[in-house]
Parts: C-alpha cells; sequence; structure tokens
C-alpha cells in the first residue's frame, strides 16, 4: 500500500467527482456548483473532521473535489456525502460521485486537466482559467494548504507551457468553436442562415466571433436577459461587425428561435430558458438546428423531439474531437512529455518535504553536540579556541557530508521514507508533529 509523506503534505492526497468520460450531461448537470455556491461548498467541505484541505473544480465537463485527507477511507466518505449534501439528491441512489484518484495519480489528473488534454474538445483553453479560479476561490475561502497550493500551482505552470512550448495553444479550440463546427456539418454553409446566440457569457461571444467570421449574408443575432452585456459586446471590434443584430429583449427569444437555421444557447442560467409548451406556440415547422453548450442544459430536451427540430448537446461534441485522430495523437504525445516533467517536479518537492526538514534538523542536532562539546573545553587561549572552532565545524560537515548526499539523491519515495524515518529515530529529531505514515 502507497503511503503518503509527512510534513506539510500530512495526509493523502484524493480527488473524487464525476467527468464527461464517466458519466453523461444528464448527471453531470445535477453535480453542477456554480460560482456564488463555491465559497459556501468549500466551507462545508472544510467542516468536515478528516478534510484538511479542498479545492472544488466545476466545469459543464467536471465536478472534482481535490482534497488531502488525514484518514484515507473516513476521508472519502465524508467527500462523497458532501457531494450527496450539496446537491441535495441523497434520495437518488444513482447520483454518485464515480471518480476516484490517489497520491500521484491525482497530481498526473491535474496536470491533463489543466493542459487541455482531459478536455472533451482537445486543448480548450478555457481550462486554464477554470482550474485558476478554483484555485483563488479555495484560497479565498481558506481552504487550501501547502499541498494544493503546489500541486495547482504546478497544474497551472503545466498548461501554460503545454500551450506556448507545443503546437495545442496554436489550434485555438474550444467547445464553443466546436459548437459551430458542428451547426457547419449538420446545416451546411452558415454564412447565408440566420444564426440566433442566446446568452453573453465567455463561450458564447466565442460562438458569436465564430459565426460572424464566417462572412455571407446571413444574420448573427444575439439575445440575453442584461441586453447591456450584449450591446458591450457589440462595442468590440468584430470581424464583420455588420452582420450582428443585438436589439432584441430576452423575451423574444422564442420567436427568433423559431425563425432562426441555427440556435446556439450557452447561458448560467439554472433553469431551461427554451421550454417546449412555449416553443410549441411560435414554432411552424421549419428545420432548426439548436446546440445547447449550457451545464446545465438551458434547452428543454423535450424540444428535441419537435418534427424537424435537431438538438445537441455538450456530449455530442465529441464527433468532432475525435474527427483526426492522427493530429490527437501528435499533439498528445508532445504535451505529454511536459506532462510527466511537470510530474518529476512535483515527485521533487515531495522528497524536499522530506528531504529538507530531515537534514536540517540533523545538522541542528549534530551541530548542538559540536557546541555542547566545544564549551567543556578547557580554558585556552584565543588562537587554540578559533582552530577548535573550525576543526569541529570541519569534522561536522564531512561526518553530515554522506548522509546529506545520500537523502537528496534518493529518487524512489518508500527508500527516501525509511531513510528519513531511521535517521530521525537514530537521532531523535524533532522534524514532524507526527509520525510518518
Amino acid at each position: 500500500m502507497q503511503r503518503s509523506l509527512s510534513g506539510p503534505m500530512n495526509g493523502h492526497l484524493v480527488v473524487i467527482g464525476l467527468n464527461y468520460h464517466s458519466s453523461p450531461i444528464a448527471i453531470r448537470e445535477r453535480f453542477i456548483i456554480p460560482q456564488y455556491c463555491l465559497s459556501h461548498a468549500l466551507h462545508a467541505l472544510a467542516r468536515f473532521p478528516h478534510v484538511k484541505e479542498a479545492v472544488v473544480l466545476s466545469t459543464c465537463n467536471r465536478t472534482e473535489v481535490y482534497a488531502v485527507v488525514n484518514d484515507l477511507q473516513a476521508g472519502m466518505a465524508e467527500v462523497e456525502s458532501f457531494f450527496m449534501q450539496a446537491q441535495n439528491i441523497a434520495d437518488h441512489g444513482s447520483l454518485r460521485p464515480n471518480f476516484r484518484l490517489l497520491h500521484d495519480d491525482v497530481a498526473l489528473h491535474l496536470f491533463r486537466v489543466a493542459s487541455g488534454l482531459d478536455s472533451m474538445v482537445l486543448g480548450e483553453g478555457q481550462i486554464m482559467s477554470q482550474v485558476k479560479a478554483a484555485l483563488k476561490s479555495a484560497q479565498d475561502a481558506g481552504t487550501t494548504g501547502p499541498a494544493l497550493d503546489q500541486i495547482f500551482q504546478l497544474a497551472l505552470n503545466c498548461g501554460k507551457r503545454v500551450r506556448t512550448e507545443t503546437q495545442m495553444g496554436r489550434r485555438a479550440v474550444s467547445v464553443s468553436s466546436a459548437a459551430v463546427e458542428l451547426a457547419r456539418e449538420i446545416t451546411g454553409n452558415l454564412s447565408e442562415q440566420s444564426v440566433l446566440v442566446i446568452g453573453a457569457g465567455k463561450m458564447a461571444k466565442i460562438s458569436a466571433k465564430h459565426l460572424l467570421a464566417e462572412g455571407g449574408d446571413g444574420a448573427v443575432l444575439m439575445i440575453n436577459r442584461t441586453p447591456e452585456r450584449v450591446a458591450e459586446f457589440a462595442q468590440n471590434r468584430l470581424p464583420n461587425n455588420e452582420k450582428l443584430r443585438s436589439q432584441f429583449n430576452f423575451g423574444d427569444r422564442y420567436h427568433l428561435a423559431a425563425a432562426a437555421g441555427v440556435v446556439i444557447v450557452s447561458t448560467s442560467a439554472p433553469e431551461y430558458v427554451l421550454e417546449l409548451s412555449e416553443f410549441q406556440k411560435v414554432h411552424t415547422g421549419q428545420p432548426l438546428c439548436i446546440i445547447d453548450i449550457s451545464v446545465p442544459r438551458n434547452v428543454d430536451p423535450a424540444i428535441g423531439e419537435l418534427p424537424a427540430v435537431r438538438l445537441f448537446h455538450t456530449d455530442h461534441l465529441s464527433q468532432i474531437v475525435d474527427r483526426n485522430l492522427a493530429e490527437r495523437e501528435s499533439l498528445v504525445s508532445q504535451a505529454e512529455v511536459l506532462v510527466f516533467e511537470t510530474l518529476q517536479e512535483f515527485h521533487a518537492w515531495q522528497r524536499s518535504l522530506l528531504v529538507v526538514p530531515t537534514i536540517t534538523g540533523l545538522r541542528k542536532k549534530i551541530e548542538s553536540i559540536r557546541a555542547e562539546q566545544l564549551q567543556k573545553t578547557p580554558a585556552c587561549r584565543q588562537e587554540e579556541l578559533l582552530q577548535a572552532e573550525q576543526l569541529s565545524k570541519a569534522l561536522v560537515n564531512r561526518i553530515l557530508h554522506h548522509p546529506t548526499v545520500q537523502l537528496k539523491s534518493t529518487l524512489d519515495r518508500e527508500q527516501l521514507l525509511r531513510q528519513a524515518h531511521a535517521l530521525q529515530t537514530l537521532f531523535e529529531l524533532d522534524v514532524f508533529d507526527r509520525d510518518l505514515k
């Protein structure tokens, strides 16, 4: 059984949750923790007795809790209990977190997430800002510590390297661009069609920019509950800005959707913004493609049952992701090299948790013995005392040289644990508050 390191990370590193690999959107959307609830959720995690550090990463593709727990079984049970309590779905036995990793696998997973390698759309850029925001929220709530601060900072550095040192960043892919590409495949040339974008958040704006870049005579209509956000977006330097229509109220959405050829929906609303009963009143039966990239979903799934309406959501974007497997494999191989380099940095940090305090404690202990014995030296001239001081320091350095080099050069964590524990026991070093695990 793998043991955790003591010191600043005195516990077990875990991640528990669910993501698009393990759960469809109908399940994932039930676990979404919106930004305005995040502080409350983090404080709820911190109240569990075995959870020592916690960060929550909740996006359209995943809701994952990264934690350091001082008891593996009890801590994981507490995090699972948090999922049920936070979402008030304990009566749904099938709706449980089904993704769990421990120790190094947690670090490797987070590095791949931050690098865009674990995204539904390979290399999508928004995940970096989401990881950064998750860390900041936890820091503001006071639920991080040395371990999660370190692993998340390494993940952000890894993501930055992947985007600057490989071709990943130059692909400029996103959920929004994949949605536009899917719409193009379903309906054909988008440049001559009327397309409605509902929402004015980051993904909605990116979608609108991609649609405007298509050129042609087709209008791009954009509406939002807060019209000022659309008006502000329209003031930007946009491609083919004359195509953008933004003079509508949010209440016009049903009539606009029914008249459009394509509708892309991306809002943070917790409920449907397009409901079946209202949509049926205005839809004339003309062909319509709706792509809902909101999580939770903002379009009533029943609308997809209507004749001539084709409704897609984020899980359908996988067909875009898997189109060019050769290109994907090439990009992934470049990025994985950097991911595993970052994992080695994480291992080096873990080793330092034992190496630095143990060496410091050992040197302090030997130095105290040296000073104590030097004080017992019979009275002598100042010159002789200085020579004795220099000789004793040289002996201490010589004695400590080999164990210092040995500890620093040991790469195997289990062997390092044994060596550090042996030194701490033999020399009675008071390095950590608790015993090594």
